[in-house]
């Protein structure tokens, strides 16, 4: 596992020991990154079900300026921290042991800046309409978008709420749907710049 572009290219990253999490492999890591665009507005990178940390650091590696990861276990915390070092990024990083609900709620409550949530929870729990549901209801707007990991074998629909499917791609049988939050507008992402918070 390692981290695809941007200045900490070709970095390998520490992984979670045991079986509860599945680190994105490279493959599935780029394509989703492809998908999301080049460009991004300003706001955080979220990643509610962080594991070992590597798309919230695959964001900052392409020029995010702050990520916010999340994650239950313990044991996945203390990998994130262990990659974050790595990468000497701590100060860009916001790591919180939470439940992913718990930790939505803060961001609520702090009115955060929110540009691309990540949604990549263990296979066995099926979190991903219960999240997209909560993120849709919520009353933080998402600029760029809600970018959900998945097995084939799960049926996400096109539309929650204020969200609506752009893209869908199969990789395998791992998918890569990104949702956008219809109440920002449409945008061509394609074509704005990297700079600014994130």
């Amino acid at each position: 596992m390692r981290i695809i572009a941007g200045q900490w290219r070709g970095l390998r990253l520490h992984a979670p020991e045991g079986s509860l999490t599945r680190p994105t492999t490279d493959r599935v890591k780029e394509a989703m990154f492809s998908l999301m665009g080049s460009r991004w507005s300003s706001g955080l990178a979220v990643d509610l079900f962080a594991g070992s940390g590597a798309l919230g650091l695959e964001a900052l590696s392409r020029g995010a300026d702050g990520a916010v990861l999340v994650d239950h276990n313990r044991w996945s915390i203390q990998t994130i921290r262990q990659n974050a070092d790595k990468c000497r990024t701590t100060d860009k990083m916001r790591i919180w042991q939470l439940d992913w609900r718990v930790a939505w709620r803060r961001l609520q409550i702090e009115n955060a800046s929110i540009g691309w949530v990540f949604v990549d929870p263990p296979y066995a729990t099926a979190l991903w309409p219960s999240v997209l549901e909560v993120v849709a209801c919520s009353e933080i707007e998402v600029q760029d978008g809600v970018v959900c990991e998945h097995p084939v074998s799960q049926n996400l629909l096109e539309t929650y709420g204020r969200l609506r499917r752009t893209k869908y791609r199969c990789y395998g049988e791992v998918c890569v749907s990104v949702y956008r939050d219809v109440k920002t507008g449409e945008v061509n992402h394609e074509n704005r710049g990297l700079s600014g918070k994130l």
